[in-house]
């Protein structure tokens, strides 16, 4: 054969057998073709390295290979340079993702967390532009984890849409919205899993900064209320207030206090108070939502002041009775 191995300039090289021609995609990645060594002329060989060449990103002959990115590898690569910056590093996301237009207009913000949710990215995906009519990007993070971005107006609708009803709280909407997209994916899929949403924001001042208060949120809410799986920021102040607090504090309040903690280890007990202050401290909503008569509502209060010598119906005691409860919920999960 014609080949030359000893050739410097040769962009291709001969190891063993095989003839290798290196291709860098200018993304991350580097690739490498080989062909038999007794399988190629000089003249082919150099043919495919020309060829590879005007290959080359910037070359101007052919689109770079971004280009060809599906939408699920743009978004992977977007999530993955998102969990960079919450890891110190900093930076606007790679231009070739595209990514301009979708961060710099007013975007929703939801976290799902789906640890028992069998969905993969396009199912998921086709699922969100059935139930979103505007734009929505889908961003893969850790496993069985989704960041979605998806246009203030596809959520809170256009402005004469708001303007019909402009006392309704943004919040309620989101509520709303989060409720309605949590049962379209439970009658889908069914499984474990859990959705946070935040108020509209534009992405490109601080989307790291919206993605950790959206974690913060779910972690909250899987430890505080247990039964839910819409868990919602503004609803979670005093949780948050408490969760900051050292460990060997709340352990000294709760012990201070003289209460029976073993009081809170009853599911039943847990369950009544729970309810209780979800509903404002409201007997007879409360007992119509755990199905009980009301007089067997006043009895389970009646007994909890008995054991602590705390009635919640009242003020004073219901907001410490209410700071025991979580703080014990807290140490509970240490």
């Amino acid at each position: 054969m014609n080949n030359d191995k000893s050739e410097n300039n040769s962009l291709s090289f001969i190891f063993g057998e095989l003839v290798y021609f290196p291709y860098y995609d200018g993304l991350e990645d580097a690739i490498a073709f080989t062909v038999s060594e007794h399988q190629i002329t000089l003249r082919e060989r150099q043919l495919i390295e020309a060829l590879l060449v005007g290959l080359q990103p910037g070359s101007g002959s052919v689109e770079p290979r971004k280009n060809k990115l599906s939408e699920e590898e743009r978004m992977q690569q977007f999530g993955r340079w998102l969990l960079l910056q919450n890891t110190g590093e900093s930076g606007l996301p790679p231009a070739d993702l595209n990514l301009s237009d979708d961060l710099t207009k007013q975007m929703v913000p939801l976290l799902l967390q789906g640890e028992g949710l069998q969905a993969s990215y396009s199912q998921l995906n086709k699922l969100l532009d059935s139930y979103l009519e505007g734009d929505v990007l889908l961003v893969p993070l850790e496993q069985k984890e989704w960041l979605i971005l998806a246009s203030e107006n596809s959520v809170l609708g256009g402005e004469d849409e708001r303007d019909k009803d402009p006392s309704e709280p943004v919040e309620e909407v989101l509520t709303a919205f989060a409720l309605g997209l949590y049962e379209l994916i439970a009658n889908e899929w069914g499984g474990v899993f859990h959705i946070s949403v935040n108020r509209p924001f534009l992405p490109a001042e601080d989307l790291p900064g919206a993605l950790s208060l959206l974690r913060e949120t779910l972690h909250l809410g899987k430890l505080f209320h247990v039964s839910e799986h819409i868990h919602l920021p503004w609803e979670l102040r005093l949780e948050r207030l408490l969760y900051s607090i050292p460990d060997e504090q709340r352990q000294n309040f709760i012990q201070q206090d003289g209460i029976n903690s073993g009081l809170f280890g009853d599911t039943e007990t847990l369950s009544t108070l729970d309810t209780f202050f979800q509903l404002d401290c409201n007997v007879s909503e409360t007992a119509k939502r755990l199905y009980i008569h009301r007089n067997t509502l006043i009895y389970r209060l009646d007994k909890i002041k008995q054991e602590t010598g705390l009635d919640v119906r009242t003020f004073n005691d219901a907001v410490l009775v209410r700071l025991i409860l979580l703080l014990y919920k807290v140490t509970k999960s240490k």
